[in-house]
């Protein structure tokens, strides 16, 4: 890992897409330790077994996208998202939600970005070592989630940029709480079994889709783990208040001239 690092050297730690302005940290990639401790809290079966993971260097979003970027999407291309996000208009720089995969792809596609892979999200969300939240491995930082008993002013998110405290080892805020993010990956509940024989690749084929993150909805301090692995339907608009978005992109996308 740090010779990987050290040939990273010239490439910018920050930038800002010059499509949407979403901000974006550079994870420098490598080896880093993913799933379930068996001392975590309370770990499911599908988090497990811990094993080392291999990604590339890419670059993760330090926010998820909030409502008035959504917005300028939606009036640059006349995509179809529904009425629901428009719920919180008033509300420009909260994340924005109700939004289903297809949107969230969508939305990446428009932006020149992408979103992250479940392995991607997670480094993101936990650093090399695997901390079991996003601050470190006790539970007293859960101060600073947007949860059910913590929800914002408006009866649920907060402000993307809330809760500086509570930042993951690279910097991303609310990888706990606020919202589920969805990731590119379809959902393989076994998946880490393949991972941890040295099968890296994402699944691609599968009915539903990866989330993590939690949410302004949850409660459960599990929930909250940056292990924790949800799966909904990619075009499910049921529980979609939950969920938002947090683009990722490709190193070359960004710093190399074609």
């Amino acid at each position: 890992m740090i010779r990987q690092v050290e040939t990273l050297t010239t490439v910018p730690w920050y930038l800002r897409n010059p499509t949407d302005g979403t901000e974006l940290v550079l994870v420098p990639g490598g080896w880093f330790w993913m799933g379930s401790r068996e001392d975590d809290g309370e770990p499911y079966d599908h988090e497990k077994p811990r094993h080392l993971h291999w990604v590339a260097p890419y670059y993760i979003a330090l926010t998820c996208v909030t409502v008035a970027q959504f917005q300028r999407f939606v009036a640059a291309t006349g995509h179809d998202a529904g009425e629901d996000w428009k719920k919180d208009r008033d509300r420009p720089d909260h994340p924005v939600r109700y939004v289903i995969w297809y949107d969230a792809k969508a939305y990446c596609d428009w932006a020149g970005l992408r979103l992250p892979t479940e392995a991607e999200w997670e480094l993101a969300a936990r650093g090399y070592g695997g901390l079991e939240y996003p601050w470190g491995d006790d539970w007293e930082g859960g101060q600073w989630v947007c949860s059910r008993e913590q929800k914002g002013p408006g009866g649920a998110t907060v402000p993307v940029y809330a809760h500086p405290e509570g930042v993951s080892p690279f910097g991303g805020f609310q990888h706990s709480g606020n919202l589920w993010e969805w990731c590119k990956d379809a959902w393989v509940e076994s998946v880490y079994r393949r991972y941890a024989g040295g099968d890296f690749r994402p699944p691609e084929e599968g009915e539903d889709r990866l989330l993590r993150g939690a949410s302004w909805d949850s409660f459960y301090p599990g929930h909250f783990r940056a292990v924790c692995r949800l799966n909904d339907g990619p075009d499910y608009r049921n529980y979609d208040d939950c969920y938002g978005i947090r683009p990722a992109g490709d190193l070359i996308a960004f710093c190399c001239d074609e």
